[in-house]
């Protein structure tokens, strides 16, 4: 073989390993982008998923954004989530989990609140997101401060006894999907 064979051949080869690496490697979306209006208060959330063929929702970054009554400065809403690594998604960090719902409520007194549906995200590194474990809410003031902040992912009678004195109906709320 002359060098110059060689040097066609190894070309090739890198072209041929460079395509497969970019064919494993999952694209991230463009973030998808919802709003919600809850009493005074504006929410956005944004959310950036990557598209992983055969595989649940795969969240990298979302972030919900909530402008209060009187405030032209966005407040980020503390979420449940934090980094995950999945075996099939090498130097990819996605979020253990993300807000799949959310909806405004109002009370008996007709204050205004924000209710996020959490999901975990499935992995074999975490074979206790399933079930009833893998969803649980959490309820914010429209300042943005978390009332339920410190309960378990399975509140149970804790929220209930929050949403009695806060004069709620948690029961037969209908949420939106916040990439929508």
């Amino acid at each position: 073989m002359t060098a110059r064979t060689l040097s066609l051949l190894a070309a090739a080869a890198f072209a041929c390993a460079t395509a497969r690496a970019s064919e494993s490697m999952p694209a991230a979306t463009a973030p998808a982008v919802g709003h919600l209006t809850c009493g005074d208060a504006s929410l956005t959330a944004s959310t950036t998923l990557l598209d992983v063929p055969n595989q649940p929702r795969q969240v990298v970054m979302q972030t919900i954004n909530l402008v209060s009554p009187g405030s032209k400065t966005p407040t980020a809403l503390k979420l449940d989530a934090r980094p995950l690594r999945q075996p099939f998604l090498r130097g990819t960090p996605v979020l253990d989990a993300s807000v799949t719902g959310w909806a405004c409520v109002t009370s008996a007194d007709h204050k205004s609140y924000v209710y996020v549906a959490m999901t975990c995200t499935e992995s074999p590194l975490r074979p206790a997101c399933a079930g009833p474990t893998r969803e649980w809410t959490r309820l914010y003031d429209i300042r943005g401060r978390a009332l339920d902040a410190g309960y378990p992912r399975d509140s149970g009678p804790r929220e209930q006894a929050l949403a009695r004195r806060l004069k709620l109906d948690l029961d037969s709320v209908s949420m939106s999907d916040p990439l929508e």
